[in-house]
């Protein structure tokens, strides 16, 4: 990691940077369909990406209205900048936006605790509709199955 990382509101990532730094951070998301997650990133109104250099090691996919709700879809940083303060720093940049905005996440798996530790409250009234077609499985064999992808990143 070089000493300076940069931060962007206006930068898309190609989408071979996405699914490399999904598969490596890991973050299950249908990398396996580059369509599918240009099109992700095509509907989205917010995108914070984090670079060390030219490398793409954090990323922020959200929607929001600018003025009163917000939702975090994605949240990837890339192992080799974990607990450097990325994951933190791209959230604050998505809550700078406006203060008025009220943002909710639904927390993958593995960082089910990350969000307390970075000021977010748990909420319990939430509900979700599952969609069709995607079954990701246990993390082991997502990360399995796109190592030579997240060796990319």
């Amino acid at each position: 990691m070089s000493a300076a990382l940069t931060y962007h509101l206006d930068r898309r990532p190609e989408v071979e940077a996405i699914r490399a730094l999904y598969a490596a951070a890991p973050l299950r998301r249908p990398i396996h369909d580059p369509e599918r997650i240009r099109r992700m990133f095509e509907g989205s109104n917010v995108v914070i990406s984090a670079y060390d250099g030219d490398r793409l090691v954090g990323l922020l996919r959200g929607w929001t209205d600018f003025v009163w709700d917000g939702y975090v879809c994605d949240l990837a940083v890339h192992p080799a900048v974990q607990k450097a303060g990325v994951g933190r720093r791209l959230l604050e940049l998505a809550q700078g936006l406006d203060e008025g905005i009220q943002w909710v996440l639904q927390a993958a798996p593995l960082a089910k605790d990350y969000y307390a530790h970075v000021g977010w409250a748990r909420i319990e009234n939430g509900w979700k509709l599952d969609r069709s077609g995607w079954k990701p499985g246990p993390y082991e064999a997502f990360q399995a199955e796109h190592a030579d992808l997240a060796a990319k990143a």
